[in-house]
């Protein structure tokens, strides 16, 4: 419908009827390009960011990005922006999850520095373990006594145990540079009703040392065997702490090693020797050296050499059927066979 002609000059209602409508129609058509104006001047503030160019009346409108870029489009301008972002999500993503990966070897690696407080550190080891696939626990032991070591925190005031099962284990163990409250290998098996003078010990091993370790540390049930493939020694404390060796046994003939001491106490450290403990056809049995301080209680015989003292300390002395020579000093080792009291 659009606006009516008037025919005639006449006058009349008819002409009258037609200019009110034209009236009508015209005030409807301003209120309806007012409302959209209104519509189209809110779509523009929308779009228009601001006046720019040489001219207010230039306007930089929404196809321009912050760094005054133009796009042929608003489209194009959000769809680049949205990829970008999008990139960008997915970039931050990737760096969330690698400092998460980053995280837990930090705090893997933390553990293995520091370990647990007062809860007590129990590792196991089986014949039917695995160095792969066990994590050290009774139902996933591992296959290796060193393996267990490998696994205890550096520093840590936990009391630590490696349970190890029944067995041959030829493994030279090294213990190194651990910070601990106690630290006990034994087995799992009961050990302390076996007379090792008359019967083998549940676990084997070739030999094993503490070295530059502080704290308390027992060897507990173990026999030394395969002794012509392992270290000069078979039990070692060196630059350590305070040691009990514990119903232990030395039954292989090491007289025809060119170097061999069954039980070895050096620089500083200390030993216990207790539960009866035996040693037979040894080298030298106990050997002390170098500030080194043992307390002996042995049994046994047909060692070579049953006790050597070198610059360190022995407290206690063995039977004359103990050894050939049953005691022997060098430079100014010191065994002392009876409590004294010095004046």
């Amino acid at each position: 419908m659009g606006l009516l002609k008037l025919i005639s000059n006449r006058i009349s209602a008819e002409w009258k009827e037609k200019f009110n409508k034209n009236i009508d129609y015209l005030n409807d058509l301003e209120k309806k390009l007012s409302d959209q104006d209104k519509s189209t001047n809110s779509r523009i503030d929308n779009l228009v960011l601001h006046s720019g160019g040489d001219s207010p009346n230039e306007v930089v409108d929404a196809r321009v990005n912050n760094k005054g870029k133009v796009f042929d489009t608003l489209h194009g301008r959000l769809l680049e922006h949205e990829n970008l972002s999008e990139e960008q999500v997915s970039e931050l993503n990737t760096n969330m999850d690698s400092q998460k990966e980053q995280v837990q070897q930090l705090n893997k690696s933390v553990q293995q520095i520091i370990g647990g407080y007062n809860e007590p550190i129990n590792i196991y080891v089986s014949k039917d373990g695995s160095d792969i696939l066990g994590d050290g626990s009774e139902e996933k032991p591992f296959l290796t006594i060193q393996t267990a070591v490998n696994n205890v925190p550096l520093i840590t005031t936990s009391q630590i145990t490696i349970w190890v099962g029944s067995g041959a284990y030829l493994e030279d163990i090294m213990i190194r540079n651990l910070n601990f409250t106690s630290f006990l290998i034994r087995p799992i098996d009961n050990f302390d009703t076996i007379d090792p003078l008359k019967s083998d010990l549940p676990v084997k091993i070739r030999s094993i040392c503490f070295t530059a370790c502080k704290g308390y540390c027992q060897v507990a049930g173990m026999q030394i065997v395969d002794t012509a493939n392992g270290a000069d020694y078979g039990i070692r404390n060196e630059q350590s702490g305070y040691m009990a060796i514990n119903r232990c046994k030395f039954a292989e003939n090491t007289k025809t090693l060119a170097r061999y001491n069954a039980v070895y106490v050096g620089g500083t450290s200390k030993i216990n020797m207790y539960g009866d403990t035996t040693l037979i056809n040894q080298k030298v049995a106990i050997y002390a050296v170098l500030m080194g301080e043992i307390f002996v209680s042995a049994f046994g015989s047909g060692n070579d050499i049953g006790i050597l003292c070198e610059n360190g300390t022995v407290r206690g002395t063995v039977s004359t059927s103990f050894a050939t020579t049953p005691t022997k000093t060098t430079g100014y080792g010191l065994i002392i066979t009876k409590g004294t009291v010095l004046q």
